[in-house]
């Protein structure tokens, strides 16, 4: 009974980058409320679990001091509370990771992603309809029906931000092509293409450049990282999806002052590091920079009216300091390491999951460059971890060496 809780909350966080930040928020507190309840019956599971991935869980540890030290060096009138705002993702990661881990096997993952896939399609859909009678009727009906405002007025993002959306579209993209890689009836093959076609004009219509750089860059690492034919094909298509959507781009924003902008943007932010570069100036540190006019108002465009460097290995200096930027610079690449060995230790399905992965850590990656990580972002980071660790214990299984998890594998 647990257990099915468990895969059901982590069903639900899984697919609430779909919807909005709220539901990411709630979903995360439910997982992490079912893992914590599923280690009760077993705690020996998240000792076991943690001592093999020790340089993880030290890491993760080490960065939140760093938040709280910061916090309290610069006096912040809330200081556990914004330490838990920005660690809190360490500590589901801590709690979800044995207990999803250890006791959800493979046939768990599988009826989790055709779940999500199913969710991604519904959603692919309600998207759709909105962006047309936006576009075509200037109407914003689908949205009032849920008493919801848009993010962006020029493109149709949902309630999104169109830069946190794009790597949803993406997520879910990649989601899809490993259904339909892997899906056994021509019906189902045929409607994760058609999701994928119309993830894509989603993508095409948000206009986010970095979207479409990665785009580019994940099918030549796809390609790259696996051999099969049909991976081969899929990817390929997004070279022309990242060449179509760079020139709509263009002829949504003709005369394009957004790089200059964001030049500026990175100088007022190393300016505010260089003040306080040992432990930076605390939770959100960037919104108290006095940015010049012009700045301020682009800034709170981009960014739903909350200013910020948008950089994320930027943010991490000028609020933690050079501690806490090489400590989050660590934790990423460790992770990336991780997810990196699932696709490469394993075979067959579960190679190509680890590959669809590791190009999902990739995206987010590519991301980290133009923006700062909201919820969406930190949570398709957290199952894409959490797929990749599981994905190696099943490898350890099938090995025959030592593994914490309860169940076999099936």
């Amino acid at each position: 009974m647990i257990t099915r809780l468990l895969k059901c909350s982590l069903a639900l966080f899984a697919i609430s980058p779909l919807v909005n930040v709220g539901p990411v928020n709630v979903t995360a507190l439910l997982l992490l409320l079912t893992s914590a309840l599923q280690l009760s019956t077993q705690p020996q599971q998240f000792f076991v679990f943690w001592r093999q991935y020790w340089g993880f869980m030290l890491t993760m540890v080490a960065l939140t001091s760093v938040f709280l030290l910061s916090n309290l060096l610069n006096n912040n009138v809330n200081i556990l509370d914004a330490t838990f705002a920005q660690g809190r993702w360490f500590l589901l990661l801590a709690v979800a990771s044995p207990a999803v881990v250890c006791n959800l096997n493979t046939r768990d993952w599988r009826e989790l992603s055709y779940f999500s896939a199913s969710i991604a399609l519904l959603f692919t859909a309600v998207y759709l309809v909105d962006a047309f009678t936006y576009l075509t009727l200037g109407s914003n009906f689908v949205l009032d029906l849920i008493d919801a405002k848009r993010g962006d007025p020029i493109r149709p993002s949902w309630v999104f931000n169109p830069h946190p959306f794009s790597r949803t579209l993406l997520a879910a993209m990649l989601l899809l092509l490993g259904c339909a890689l892997t899906a056994n009836r021509r019906v189902l093959r045929a409607l994760c293409c058609i999701g994928i076609f119309g993830l894509g004009t989603l993508l095409i219509l948000g206009a986010v450049r970095t979207a479409f750089i990665a785009l580019a860059v994940l099918a030549c690492l796809g390609v790259f990282l696996y051999r099969g034919k049909g991976l081969l094909m899929s990817l390929s298509a997004g070279l022309l999806l990242s060449a179509a959507g760079l020139w709509f781009r263009g002829q949504l924003f003709p005369v394009d002052k957004s790089l200059g902008f964001r030049e500026a943007l990175f100088e007022q932010g190393v300016d505010a590091f260089l003040a306080t570069p040992w432990f930076g100036g605390g939770y959100q540190a960037a919104r108290a920079i006095s940015w010049p006019p012009e700045l301020a108002k682009f800034a709170g465009n981009q960014t739903m009216a909350t200013t910020n460097t948008h950089l994320q290995w930027l943010e991490m200096l000028v609020s933690y300091g050079l501690l806490g930027g090489l400590l989050f610079t660590a934790l990423w690449l460790l992770s990336g390491w991780l997810i990196l060995r699932a696709s490469n230790q394993c075979s067959g399905t579960q190679k190509l999951a680890g590959v669809l992965l590791f190009l999902n850590w990739t995206s987010l990656t590519i991301a980290s460059f133009t923006t700062v990580y909201r919820e969406s972002e930190w949570a398709l980071w957290i199952v894409t971890l959490l797929a990749s660790l599981s994905l190696l214990e099943r490898q350890s299984i099938a090995s025959g060496q030592p593994h914490t998890a309860s169940k076999p594998a099936h």
